[in-house]
């Protein structure tokens, strides 16, 4: 008896272990991805890696390039003091889409898309509000500066200094409404809404009517239409090797190139946090958010200290305030990053530095700027000598 229950427990064992083999050598076959992240490189066509059911694809992001449109007609009006004088109302309108200011008649039909609606969205309402008076406030002050531009400005004197316009302490106001721009509106419509909390909480199942993405997918290319809007980034203008084919943010996160940054993660990021929202993977979603969120900040920090630095070697007043004026624009936009390193009040704090003396950016010195620079810097973790081509 004792010899037979012997014997059914090892064969029991031999069965159970015979089994386990069979289980372990059968494994569940990996979910077939829908766009496998392999295929994923610098040179994926975005447009067409995402496609509807339909076959055409599902990427639409026709309000971010419609406003950028009207920051680059905004931007020319702001450089033709050089022929009149600049009319605050007309830059007010451009900002609110009213009185059909611009020279494009489908931008001035758009008059669902504006600038100020866009312009520091993820703030509290108040404190959006003061951002965007902010703006206005630069209208007026280039408005009045422009009536000098046909003398030569110098200490609390208005005017032209070389080709750019500044105020009587130097400031070029033009540099503040385009790089505090970049910042208020692109930055914080990437990092803030379009990639934030609610946005992503987006349906991902269903297809809009009358589209063929999801409100999801949609949201993602929103952001990334902030960014660029070609089908891939930073992309070489084909007809002249020397120049590229992005604006504003775009433009200067590419910059941000070599020993400083690579452009291409960035976009790398988007493809492959499109290609998660389609394999419905939200783990691998959030890991490609939290990279463009913190490359883009990093970028604008390292942008604001190549400028602070190229200050310093600027042989004319001209090349100094223009360096000047464009990085305490980039000091500004910090402020829109998600969960800003340097928040709005740093930022006040360092624009202060830097614009608080009382003949302005003519009392500057080179010890002012460094002291905001290394604020900067020992903040980011990036070298305060940092230069990038731009």
């Amino acid at each position: 008896m004792q010899k037979q229950i012997t014997l059914s427990v090892i064969a029991a064992t031999l069965l159970f272990g015979a089994c386990k083999k069979d289980k372990n050598s059968n494994p569940t076959p990996a979910p077939t991805l829908k766009v496998p992240y392999e295929s994923l490189t610098t040179t994926t066509n975005y447009f067409n890696t995402f496609k509807g059911t339909d076959s055409l694809t599902s990427v639409d992001f026709g309000g971010q390039t419609t406003r950028i449109n009207m920051l680059k007609e905004m931007d020319a009006y702001l450089k033709t003091f050089t022929t009149g004088t600049i009319s605050a109302a007309k830059l007010k309108n451009m900002y609110e889409n009213t009185g059909s200011p611009f020279s494009s008649a489908t931008l001035n039909t758009a008059t669902d898309k504006t600038l100020i609606s866009k312009t520091a969205q993820s703030f509290a309402a108040a404190d959006a509000d003061a951002e965007r008076t902010r703006f206005k406030a630069y209208f007026d002050t280039m408005a009045a500066v422009s009536a000098f531009a046909s003398q030569t400005a110098s200490t609390g004197v208005p005017g032209k200094l070389g080709s750019y316009l500044v105020s009587g302490k130097g400031f070029e106001y033009g540099q503040f409404i385009q790089k505090g721009l970049i910042g208020a509106i692109m930055l914080d419509q990437i990092s803030n809404i379009y990639l934030g909390t609610e946005k992503q909480a987006a349906d991902n199942s269903t297809i809009i009517t009358g589209e063929n993405y999801t409100a999801l997918e949609h949201h993602w290319d929103e952001a990334y239409g902030y960014l660029t809007s070609n089908e891939y980034y930073p992309k070489k203008d084909p007809a002249d090797s020397t120049k590229w084919l992005e604006y504003y943010l775009g433009s200067y996160a590419r910059q941000v190139n070599g020993t400083y940054g690579d452009p291409t993660s960035i976009y790398l990021a988007f493809l492959k946090g499109r290609a998660a929202i389609a394999n419905k993977d939200i783990n691998t979603r959030e890991l490609q958010i939290s990279t463009i969120r913190t490359s883009l900040e990093k970028a604008i920090a390292t942008i604001a200290i190549s400028y602070l630095n190229k200050t310093k070697t600027a042989t004319t007043d001209a090349a100094k305030f223009h360096s000047l004026s464009e990085g305490v624009g980039f000091i500004y936009a910090l402020r829109y990053a998600h969960s800003a390193k340097i928040n709005k009040n740093k930022s006040n704090e360092l624009m202060d530095i830097l614009m608080n003396k009382a003949n302005g950016f003519w009392s500057l010195t080179n010890a002012d700027i460094d002291n905001a620079r290394d604020q900067i810097a020992t903040t980011f973790g990036i070298s305060k000598d940092a230069v990038v081509n731009h």
